[in-house]
């Protein structure tokens, strides 16, 4: 249901189509395990990707950082010169790379979108004043950007009842759908397993993350996996398994004060074991009195 959402909306008639064609298509796999009778031999995992949210507002952010005065573009030049930032738009959020990583750019790129009516979370490589650091949020890498901006989002509902408005980047219009953000709406998905490894008609809010698939697969078929592995095997689903300690929750808080106002921002995280997730994060700029 992807595309449906991202054309039309969560909630509308087409993204509920597509939704029971995926229903359809389990059913057909269901059937086919049951007809040589190997469901009871074999673990179902169903997953999402990702959570969607309706887009409140597109925003045209080449547009109005060059209006601001800094040199942008959505591609890499071959002359491309220190200070100028390329954008990479991903719905819910934006990529900034500063060519050479100029800190000067850096620096009042992050003050402008730290005033503006749209950012939500900010992250830098380097630790800035209102900012969380890559590594806060698990995307620091040799390769990363300079500064990620996940925009704003609310709870209100959209026509069609289904809670999560957003704004999003250049390529979607309002009302139309898209995720990425770090909106509650985007970030929990679904799911759903079943088999002979698996409790039975249990429910569990511990926190998950797709990145959990592969070693709880593993455990399941005996295999050894990696010496070091991302993610933490879901023994509170399995049969043989025993629920991990309560998840550790913790709130960041980043802000700055500016002549016109304050900017804050927060993120929510859940530690499970050594396994950290994003639960959401937002912010906004309140203008002085």
């Amino acid at each position: 249901p992807d595309m449906s959402q991202h054309e039309h909306s969560p909630g509308a008639p087409a993204a509920i189509r597509a939704m029971k064609s995926s229903d359809h298509n389990l059913a057909t796999v269901l059937a086919a395990l049951d007809e040589p009778q190997r469901r009871s031999s074999t673990n179902i995992f169903v997953v999402s990707d990702h959570g969607f949210s309706t887009i409140e507002r597109r925003i045209k952010l080449p547009k109005i950082l060059a209006e601001a005065g800094f040199n942008v573009h959505t591609e890499l030049g071959s002359d491309a010169q220190p200070g100028e930032i390329v954008l990479v738009g991903a719905g819910g959020s934006v990529l900034f790379y500063v060519v050479e990583h100029e800190p000067a750019t850096i620096r009042r790129l992050v003050e402008f979108l730290q005033q503006s009516e749209f950012a939500g979370v900010l992250f830098t490589r380097d630790a800035m004043e209102g900012t969380f650091t890559l590594s806060q949020g698990q995307i620091d890498s040799p390769d990363a950007p300079d500064l990620v901006m996940a925009f704003r989002w609310n709870d209100q509902p959209n026509e069609y009842g289904i809670r999560g408005r957003i704004y999003a980047d250049w390529k979607r219009g309002a009302n139309m759908g898209t995720h990425a953000t770090l909106s509650r709406f985007d970030m929990r998905n679904t799911l759903v397993a079943a088999g002979p490894d698996i409790h039975k008609g249990k429910v569990n809010d511990l926190p998950t993350g797709n990145v959990d698939l592969a070693p709880t697969i593993l455990e399941i078929l005996q295999v050894k996996p990696l010496p070091k592995m991302d993610g933490r095997i879901l023994t509170e689903a399995l049969v043989n398994g025993s629920a991990p300690a309560k998840p550790e929750t913790q709130t960041l808080h980043a802000s700055r004060e500016f002549p016109n106002g304050k900017w804050h921002q927060y993120l929510q995280t859940s530690r499970v074991g050594t396994t950290v997730y994003l639960d959401e994060g937002n912010g906004g700029f309140e203008a002085g009195k």
